[in-house]
């Protein structure tokens, strides 16, 4: 316990006045106190000014004039007056790091902080309410919000990926459950949330089916029941999306898969000569060289002996929606389109029972074209 300064003079006998005698006893304590020798409480009553290093050995306790003045507040120096002031608001468990730079998760802002440009990833406009950590402006500041995401959609049948190989139209499948990864967002560490999958383009309609609240790295979702996919009379593309939310912003996630059902284009040869639909679908049967699921009228056949055969016509096929062939260059050097003539349009049923009308080419002579000449047909 440090002793006290007291006033020790005896009042009319050893006062601090002229006449009166001042002995050692009167000063000793004050030397002993401000020496160091001995260890005294000192108050003092009023501004003090102190010129020179000042070192303080021990805590420095701040007794503000109310109770709320310094209470959680960090205390700061103003460079420009030395005034010692209140600064950012802490909690009770603040706390100096050894280089004595504040621990940030412990600092929060004194008031509502709204940002009027746009500065790292923080947008003009984004707020900061009173009690935010530094920590989390230090984030938003430094570090650009990253969106979760979602990819690898594949569609199952009792565990059995569906192939997207393009499809022959009327060629059907059916499936029961949908897979796909997931990726967090960043900083925080969230997958996203309320995942859908919709299907559109198929004969039964644009299918809608909610799957789970949450998500994870790899997800397996059951569609609910077996759908039946097809297109059964046209050409078209049957597309698959599931759709997440992030759990952070209004963002949403999707990844897709698509299945195309083609016709044909057909390089045939034949003996035959069409000219009804029995006549074409016969041709089609039994005298098709090569065929290509195609989206258009260009591609690039291959003659087998078949066209070379002397009994045979060479015939060139394919829906009739593409219109008329405008080219047909043989070995990429001869124009050859003059050596055909177009027949008409033909109904023809495909392989999966699907009919639509093709148009046909028929070479001028049998026999026309030898093994491995390739015909670039536009």
């Amino acid at each position: 316990m440090a002793e006290q300064l007291k006033y020790i003079f005896v009042t009319g006998s050893d006062e601090i006045e002229q006449g009166f005698t001042i002995n050692s006893w009167h000063v000793s304590q004050s030397v002993d106190a401000f020496t160091g020798a001995k260890a005294y409480d000192i108050n003092i009553s009023g501004s003090l000014d102190i010129t020179g290093p000042t070192s303080i050995t021990g805590s420095l306790n701040f007794i503000p004039q109310t109770a709320a003045t310094l209470t959680d507040n960090l205390i700061l120096v103003d460079q420009t007056t030395g005034v010692f002031k209140t600064g950012l608001k802490l909690s009770q468990a603040t706390v100096l790091s050894a280089s004595y730079a504040l621990t940030s998760s412990y600092a929060a802002l004194v008031q509502t902080l709204t940002s009027n440009q746009n500065v790292g990833g923080i947008s003009s406009g984004d707020i900061f309410a009173s009690g935010s950590s530094i920590e989390a402006l230090l984030r938003a500041l430094l570090i650009s919000y990253i969106e979760p995401t979602i990819s690898s959609l594949v569609i199952i049948l009792n565990g059995s990926s569906i192939s997207t190989a393009t499809r022959d139209v009327n060629q059907s499948f059916t499936c029961n459950t949908s897979s796909f990864s997931a990726t967090v967002d960043s900083p925080n560490g969230n997958f996203p949330v309320s995942a859908s999958i919709t299907s559109s383009g198929a004969d039964i309609g644009t299918q809608q089916i909610y799957l789970s609240n949450t998500t994870s790295g790899t997800n397996v979702f059951p569609l609910g029941s077996i759908l039946t996919i097809n297109r059964a009379s046209s050409a078209g593309t049957v597309t698959f999306t599931v759709n997440t939310k992030s759990q952070t912003t209004v963002d949403t996630q999707s990844t897709s898969t698509s299945f195309s059902f083609l016709y044909r284009n057909y390089l045939a040869a034949s003996s035959t000569v069409i000219f009804d639909n029995a006549t074409a679908q016969s041709v089609i049967d039994t005298g098709t060289v090569t065929s290509q699921l195609d989206t258009n009228i260009s591609w690039t056949p291959t003659c087998t002996s078949a066209n070379t055969n002397v009994s045979n016509f060479t015939y060139i096929i394919y829906p009739a929606t593409y219109g008329d062939l405008t080219s047909v260059v043989q070995d990429n050097a001869f124009e050859v389109l003059p050596a055909f003539t177009k027949i008409g349009d033909f109904n023809i049923t495909n392989s999966f029972s699907a009919t639509t009308s093709f148009r046909v080419y028929q070479s001028n002579q049998p026999g026309a074209f030898q093994p491995g000449a390739i015909l670039t047909i536009s």
